[in-house]
């Protein structure tokens, strides 16, 4: 009886081994350079928009080093989804450039010091 409770217990422990290797193996991580932001602001309105795409597990923003920092499933997106997602919230995200829409609706201290003496 305690070869097979000793057993039972081994098996358990086997299998919540694995099923975190296999979670560990499902999350990818970016960084994304954000070149643009300019506040803290910035930064949430960022980690803002990365979290609520479906596939997003973590986001951090530094705005120091001007990096998003993203853990997402590869299976449900890519790293051009998560770069247009920043765009589209405003932001230059690695090579991609804002989208303008986006970009006119972010707050005053949010927009590049040029395009704040302009106005």
């Amino acid at each position: 009886m305690q070869k097979v409770i000793v057993l039972i217990f081994a098996l358990g422990v086997m299998l919540v081994a694995c099923q975190k290797s296999e979670q560990a193996a499902t999350v990818s991580q970016a960084d994304i350079k954000v070149a643009t932001i300019q506040c803290e602001s910035c930064a949430n309105n960022v980690k803002t928009a990365l979290q609520e795409l479906e596939g997003v597990k973590s986001a951090q923003v530094d705005l120091t080093a001007k990096i998003a920092q993203v853990s997402f499933d590869p299976a449900a997106l890519g790293l051009s989804d998560l770069e247009n997602t920043i765009a589209k919230a405003g932001y230059d995200a690695n090579d991609t450039k804002r989208d303008s829409l986006g970009y006119s609706d972010l707050d005053a201290c949010c927009k590049l010091p040029e395009d704040r003496a302009s106005k």
